[in-house]
């Protein structure tokens, strides 16, 4: 599938290797987060984006923790603000647990040159024990996959969605590298709880967001929880289908 959109007033070609029934929701998406992503480390990076997240040019301190986390079994997402390209030494760091009947994010401003985010704190970050780094996040964070360098489908759906979805949850919306399972683009993400939804466009996208906050799971494109089990997923979505809506306390 080949096309044109326009970019800041650039006409750019894009190609599409997974076809239109993916993007328009015409394939199935069910049960297909990543079933071992439970703990999680987001970093804000500016860019440009390799095609590995830890592989990114940046302060040596921050790269090294990234290694050291990804080592450790932590899953390491880039971040940043839609929008916005430039940032400075401080960067905004998120580590969260997606899984069991009690997620959590926390959050904190770092140096990148100077992080003190210890190797202690990740492997308990590893381990689903909260560290004591940062402080309580008080309140969701919206991820929305915009890595091109992944897929080009990605910044294509992606980055518009991010950008629109900013401007109704200020503060709360930020792009982020690879989440799995690009021919679903745009793909956004729920954190704590680790909800996948994927494809969205706008107004499905704030359903998902608009059920979370009031406790549920919407059905509408739901993908899955990360860091819970096919099996575990599947069981959710035909709870989700035969309701049309679900607690997320009541999540596999």
């Amino acid at each position: 599938m080949n096309s044109d959109d326009e970019i800041g007033g650039t006409r750019v070609s894009f190609s599409c290797e997974h076809g239109a029934e993916c993007h328009n929701g015409n394939i199935g998406s069910m049960a297909s987060a990543p079933e071992a992503s439970r703990a999680w480390l987001l970093a804000e990076h500016p860019g440009p984006w390799p095609h590995e997240a830890v592989d990114a040019a940046m302060p040596a301190p921050l790269a090294e923790l990234l290694t050291t986390a990804e080592n450790s079994g932590v899953r390491v997402q880039l971040i940043r603000k839609p929008g916005r390209r430039r940032v400075g030494d401080a960067r905004t760091v998120f580590l969260g647990w997606t899984a069991g009947s009690e997620p959590w994010l926390r959050r904190a401003v770092v140096s990148a040159s100077a992080p003190k985010l210890t190797e202690r704190a990740l492997k308990d970050l590893a381990a689903g024990a909260s560290p004591s780094f940062g402080a309580p996040a008080g309140e969701p964070v919206f991820l929305v996959c915009t890595h091109a360098k992944r897929s080009v489908c990605c910044s294509r759906y992606g980055i518009p969605l991010a950008r629109a979805l900013a401007v109704r949850h200020p503060g709360q919306v930020w792009e982020t590298t690879h989440v799995g399972g690009h021919r679903f683009a745009a793909n956004l993400v729920i954190l704590p709880h680790g909800l996948y939804y994927g494809p969205v466009g706008l107004e499905a996208a704030s359903a998902a967001i608009g059920a979370y906050q009031r406790g549920a799971v919407a059905l509408d494109r739901y993908r899955g929880r990360a860091g819970t089990p096919r099996p575990g997923q599947e069981a959710d979505h035909a709870r989700l289908a035969s309701s049309g809506s679900l607690p997320v306390e009541a999540l596999a």
